[in-house]
Formats: structure tokens, C-alpha cells, sequence
């Protein structure tokens, strides 16, 4: 025989040519018993082979089922942990949030200026564009007074002027939020805070002054245009003009960063940027687990219908193997008697069809599941 991928009509044809070939070699014999026909057990170990693998092919299905389950198991156990560790997070988080907010919102008997040391009055949208521009303001300000003095040396003079400008910036938003801290009564400052923060201010001041007076001294040699102030009084005036000026833009940053401080709005945005990660990570869990469609409910739902239907299909191949078993074997027996060259009868023991057991599985998991239904 050659492989099991042979069509039904390969192996009658195929029997045909065997019939022929072992009835010209006066095969079997007349004393020859049955069995002893070595196609004939070729051809019933075949089909016997076709019936082993329906067998195995249902049995495999039902180990791939079973592994289903104890997968879906696991991954449940595995998925069960993490949601309640992401449901206990998401419920401290709700409840941290009711807490801010209630925080935020204050008593009813509460003193208004406890609860307006806690508002925001602008908002992120527009604080960011103030200290930008704010910064612009100060580069070009600054410029001046460090390209006077370092003269030749253009490229340290701009970085000077950044560095000097992003610390006057950063100076006037610490220092707001410094102003708007003293407002809130629950959460006093230690004296030493206070020094820290003015001397800071001081220095600043100082930086700012003298930046002026560097940039007013280069100016009054070109301010022509001045023909109101006395020359003898315009390096004054330049030097208090561009310190107003620039203190401008300081106090400007200071009022900016003392409206939009609140440190209670702040937590209060990162904690339902929190829920809203936790619920959303929530969300396609449950989506996810839905999709999948690998939870334990839906890998234990009752199959025993399909398998039974399953166990009749596989029946009614074997039947048809079966058939086209003893069809095989009576194509082999036509070809071979008409073949010899002697008589030889049709019922004779050696060409007739062995035994082929196609019960091997199916019957008695027909019959167990009739029992348990």
C-alpha cells in the first residue's frame, strides 16, 4: 500500500492492478487459509490505519478542549489578581479624589481667604504662554547690557542672557508662589522661609538694577531723540527707566505665578488624571477578557451535543471506510480470479475480507454520554 493520502478510487484501482498481478503468480493458492493473502492484510491494516486516526483526530479534540479549560483557569487566576489589586487601587483613588475635592471646596462657615489661598484663578492653558512671552521680554532686555560687556564674544554673551533670563523667570514664579503660600493659615512658614525668599528677591533686584545701568550708560551716548531731559540728567533717567522697565516684567511673572498657584488643584488634576488611567485600564480588561472569549463560563459550557454529533460523524466515515474496504477487497478478488490461470472459487477463505475493528472508541463514547445525559 502506499500513504493514507490515497482517494478511494486510487486504492480500487490499485487493488484492481494487485488482483491481476497475484492472479497471474497463482496467488493465493487453493490450500492457502484465510488471512494469508499479504495485499489483503495490507489493504485491512490500511483502513484500520483510517480508522485509528478518526479516532485520534476526536480524542485530540477533546485534550485541546480540556487544555482550554485549564488555560482559561490559570489566565482567570492570573487576570482575578490583577483586577482586584487595579479595582483596590481605582477605589483608593476615587476615594482619595472625594477627598481633595471636598478639601478644595471647603466648609460653608470656612473664611474666605483660607479658600481663596487654595483657588486657581488662570489656568495651565494660560500660564505657560505668560512665562513664555515673559521670557522673551527679558532676553531682549537683557541682551544689551552683556554684549556690552563681553563685547567680541557674541556667542557667551546669549548664553549669559538665557541663563541670566530663564533665572529672573524662574525667580518671579517661585516667588509668587511663595506670596500665595502665606495665605494659606493651615500650613505655617518658619521664619527662616521668609529670609530665604527676600534675599532672593533681593538679588534679583540687584541683578536688574545694575543690568540698567549698563544698558542706560550705552544708551544716553546714542538717545539724541531726548531733547526734553537734560543731558546731564538722561543717564539717570535711562538707567531708572529700564529698571522699571525690567522690574516690569518681574512683577508681571510674580502676579501670574500667584493666580495661578494652588497646590490643592493641582493634586486634585493629577488624581483624576489617575481614575481616569484606572478606569480606563479597567475598561479594556473587561473588553479584552469579552473578546477572548476564554473565561472559565465560556470554556465549561455543556458540549456534550456537539461531541455527540461530532461521535455520529465519525461513525458514518467509518461506516463509509467500511464500505470501500470490502469494495477494494472485491476488486482485488474479481481482478485476481479473472486473472489465473486456474479455477479459483469466489468464496474462497483466503480472498475473502478480514475482520476490521472500526469500533474502537466511538461506541463506548456514544454510549457513556447517553448515560450521563
Amino acid at each position: 500500500m502506499k500513504k493514507n493520502t490515497m482517494t478511494n478510487k486510487e486504492i480500487m484501482k490499485e487493488a484492481s492492478k494487485q488482483g491481476r498481478k497475484d492472479g497471474k503468480n497463482q496467488v493465493p493458492r487453493q490450500e492457502w487459509g484465510a488471512g494469508s493473502v499479504p495485499y489483503l492484510t495490507q489493504l485491512q491494516h490500511h483502513f484500520a490505519g483510517l480508522s485509528q486516526q478518526l479516532d485520534v483526530s476526536l480524542e485530540q479534540k477533546k485534550m485541546q478542549k480540556e487544555m482550554a479549560k485549564v488555560d482559561a483557569i490559570r489566565l482567570e487566576i492570573q487576570e482575578k489578581g490583577k483586577s482586584e489589586a487595579l479595582l483596590k487601587n481605582l477605589a483608593r483613588a476615587e476615594e482619595e479624589l472625594k477627598k481633595i475635592q471636598a478639601q478644595l471646596d471647603g466648609a460653608i462657615e470656612e473664611v474666605p481667604m483660607a479658600k481663596f489661598a487654595r483657588m486657581r484663578m488662570i489656568g495651565n492653558m494660560f500660564y505657560a504662554p505668560f512665562l513664555f512671552f515673559l521670557f522673551i521680554g527679558e532676553v531682549m532686555i537683557t541682551a544689551p547690557a552683556f554684549q556690552i560687556l563681553l563685547a567680541e564674544k557674541k556667542a557667551t554673551a546669549w548664553i549669559i542672557t538665557y541663563a541670566v533670563s530663564f533665572l529672573t523667570v524662574g525667580a518671579a514664579h517661585i516667588l509668587g508662589i511663595f506670596l500665595k503660600s502665606q495665605f494659606d493659615r493651615s500650613r505655617p512658614k518658619s521664619k527662616l522661609y521668609n529670609v530665604i525668599f527676600i534675599v532672593i528677591a533681593g538679588f534679583v533686584t540687584s541683578t536688574i538694577v545694575l543690568m540698567s545701568y549698563i544698558r542706560g550708560s550705552n544708551s544716553a551716548l546714542s538717545a539724541g531723540m531726548l531733547t526734553e531731559i537734560d543731558p546731564s540728567w538722561r543717564l539717570e533717567f535711562l538707567w531708572i527707566f529700564y529698571s522699571f522697565l525690567q522690574l516690569t516684567f518681574v512683577v508681571v511673572g510674580i502676579a501670574i505665578s500667584f493666580m495661578h498657584y494652588s497646590e490643592i488643584e493641582s493634586t486634585l488634576s493629577r488624581t483624576k488624571r489617575k481614575v481616569w488611567i484606572l478606569r480606563k485600564l479597567r475598561d479594556n480588561r473587561e473588553a479584552k477578557k469579552i473578546k477572548s472569549g476564554n473565561s472559565v463560563e465560556e470554556t465549561g459550557v455543556d458540549e456534550s451535543n456537539i461531541y455527540l454529533q461530532e461521535l455520529e460523524v465519525i461513525e458514518t466515515k467509518k461506516k463509509l471506510l467500511e464500505s470501500n474496504y470490502l469494495e477494494a477487497v472485491a476488486a482485488y478478488r474479481s481482478s485476481n480470479i479473472n486473472s489465473r490461470s486456474d479455477e479459483m472459487d469466489g468464496a474462497h477463505p483466503s480472498l475473502q475480507a478480514l475482520h476490521l475493528d472500526l469500533q474502537n472508541t466511538t461506541s463506548a463514547n456514544v454510549y457513556s454520554l447517553s448515560v450521563t445525559r
